[in-house]
């Protein structure tokens, strides 16, 4: 089966329906009894996912879409998303793709400042976000015109806070709109997708943003494209379309998600949905895919589940854990040279890789080829753990004002630690003060309405990413730290913290870490631990507590995170060392505020929220000007 790139997407899209119709590209599990029966995988051929988009798009059309009009799409990631965002371009029109996880002040933020005239949502969740804000303040979106939801239980909502529901339909009513819109204009769907241009606006996706209000990327057809081009150069001689199958669970609202939903397309292969990140490792097994696309959080996360339960078994699975993780580092680190290792070092890591890890394999459901990632930091020792696990994590770099990634580790040539070499197509380089710069077909238009934001970062073809880094002497880029970021510390030392961070990344007591130190003396850290492991560390030692955040302040629990900072400290300078820390009862979420929904952490947000915690730490000192901070030292 070959791969298939034309000028756009729909076009793309329309030659996939056409040429591999009988073929199954969708697997997922219905929620509601109009798409299937609930709770079993259903499957979907190009030509039915078609058919689907088809009806769904001349409902859009029923609705008096008109070219140009933005349209947002408020849901996790589900078979229904996709299926709305290609009939948005089907019918002309640009998604909006808006993250469940906002706040109905950023949902709304979106909806008015994009002028969105419809919203397709998923439940009555999100529906309850757009009611609460209209009740709260009447005209709040005087352009929004109708409301699509998924989910036909959010009808009763509706219906309970409106005195009718005629703005407000399901999914099922919209296909079923389509259904007589289509007979008035049959070939209108197929020439709306064959007519579009590469430089036509395809999606405005909003950053999240670690400070300040969220911006609109105006991405283009030939934005995404381009990404498809570069990766069909680089990763599809190692594939086989046939029988690729991905399991999608990142939301389709940030740009590495948008691509993984457009990228079926062009490659070909099966995507399923996962029911949920909770269900994730569930449906792995069920699934067996063998492509990924994640960020380093999962693998975080598993990475320290995997220790937690060496540490908790028995001492001679503990030995032989170590003593195969052994065998497989000494094996990858002539790999990894490019030598070529001993039939000894060769015929002892097979072995191990039979006995001890294929555990970890199975868990990902045994097929996995590789797994592209990106979004944050993969800390080099969780990259190298689970290469020599048998799990390969392609680490990559991108903006949403890129259309994700620019540059990319391949299968035959990885390094951990940093994320590969450029794409074929973009060009990049390193500003006087270190900020990455990039030439390419990738970059976004503009930013929505906001033209002063869009002449600042796209200066002279180069789009000024805000990000610290180098290339190195074999073309690989590291990333360093995000510029507006660093630290400078009052003895005027610039500090990139994401650097350590990283390294506390790999402490598995510890489940978010973060530094503090702008124009101060000393740095300090914002921790939580892992709840579990304490409370089962507590019960071990026989530590008494009635709530957890009593826990945290036993002495033994924080002599217990002194010992993980020593050991940070140890591979870190000294002006880099952590020397206090206030560890907190709550991890950082994204409904909390303290992280993006792509999971980056608000460091301005913090500094606000735990300002009294963070002033403790510095007894009488208070912050140094910034001017001051750089004439000192």
């Amino acid at each position: 089966m070959a791969y298939i790139l034309r000028k756009t997407i729909t076009e793309t899209f329309l030659a996939r329906a056409q040429s591999t119709p009988a073929v199954v590209g969708y697997q997922f599990k219905p929620t509601y009894e109009d798409m299937g029966e609930k709770g079993k995988w259903r499957e979907f051929s190009f030509k039915e996912f078609y058919q689907e988009c088809r009806l769904v798009s001349f409902g859009l059309m029923g609705l008096g879409t008109q070219p140009g009009d933005k349209i947002v799409i408020l849901s996790n990631t589900r078979i229904e998303w996709s299926l709305s965002d290609m009939a948005i371009m089907g019918a002309k029109g640009v998604t909006v793709p808006v993250y469940a996880s906002n706040t109905a002040e950023d949902v709304v933020f979106i909806i008015q400042h994009s002028e969105a005239k419809i919203v397709i949502l998923e439940d009555g969740k999100q529906l309850q976000k757009l009611l609460d804000k209209q009740i709260e303040s009447p005209g709040c979106l005087p352009l929004l015109q109708k409301v699509v939801v998924f989910e036909p239980a959010a009808m009763r909502l509706a219906a309970h806070y409106l005195e009718g529901t005629k703005n407000v339909l399901t999914f099922q009513a919209l296909k079923e709109l389509g259904r007589r819109e289509e007979a008035k204009e049959p070939n209108r769907f197929d020439q709306n997708l064959s007519s579009a241009q590469p430089e036509d606006l395809m999606t405005i996706c909003y950053t999240s943003g670690t400070t300040g209000v969220p911006k609109g990327v105006m991405i283009t057809h030939d934005n995404i494209m381009s990404v498809l081009e570069d990766c069909v150069s680089l990763l599809g001689p190692l594939l086989k379309p046939e029988e690729e199958v991905i399991l999608s669970f990142l939301p389709f609202s940030h740009v590495i998600g948008k691509v993984e939903s457009l990228a079926v397309q062009t490659f070909g292969w099966r995507q399923a949905f996962a029911e949920s990140l909770d269900q994730l490792m569930e449906n792995i097994a069920e699934v067996q895919p063998t492509v990924l696309f994640s960020v380093p959080r999962i693998f975080e996360k598993v990475y320290n589940r995997i220790l937690e339960s060496i540490d908790a078994g028995s001492p001679i699975n503990k030995v032989l854990f170590e003593t195969a993780l052994g065998v497989g580092r000494k094996y990858y680190e002539a790999v990894w040279a490019k030598q070529r290792p001993s039939w000894k070092d060769a015929l002892e890591y097979q072995i191990a890789k039979q006995i001890i890890f294929r555990k970890v394999a199975q868990k990902f459901g045994g097929r996995l080829r590789f797994s592209l990632c990106g979004g944050a930091p993969l800390p080099q020792e969780i990259g190298e753990f689970f290469h020599i696990l048998g799990i390969c994590i392609l680490e990559g770099y991108g903006l949403t004002e890129t259309s994700a990634p620019v540059t990319l580790n391949t299968p035959q040539d990885v390094r951990f630690g940093v994320v590969g070499r450029p794409l074929p197509e973009v060009t990049i380089k390193i500003a006087d003060d270190g900020e990455i710069l990039v030439k390419s077909r990738k970059i976004f238009k503009a930013y929505f309405k906001m033209e002063e934001e869009t002449a600042h970062v796209l200066q002279g073809g180069w789009f000024h990413t805000g990000d610290i880094g180098l290339i190195d002497a074999d073309g690989f880029l590291h990333i360093t730290d995000r510029k507006k970021d660093l630290i400078i510390t009052s003895g005027g030392k610039n500090i990139a913290p994401q650097k350590i961070e990283n390294i506390a990344k790999t402490q598995k007591l510890m489940s978010q870490f973060v530094v503090h130190g702008d124009r101060r003396h000393y740095l300090t850290a914002l921790v939580t631990l892992n709840r579990d492991q304490m409370i089962r560390y507590a019960h071990e030692n026989r530590i008494l507590f009635s709530e957890y955040s009593e826990l945290i302040k036993n002495p033994k629990i924080l002599a217990l995170t002194q010992k993980a900072i020593d050991e940070i400290n140890r591979q870190l300078a000294s002006y880099e060392t952590i020397k206090k820390f206030v560890i907190l009862p709550e991890e950082f979420t994204v409904e909390g505020g303290e992280l993006t929904p792509s999971l980056k952490v608000r460091r301005s947000f913090l500094n606000k929220r735990y300002k009294s915690e963070l002033d403790s730490m510095y007894g009488d000192s208070h912050r140094v000007p910034l001017d001051s901070a750089r004439d000192i030292g």
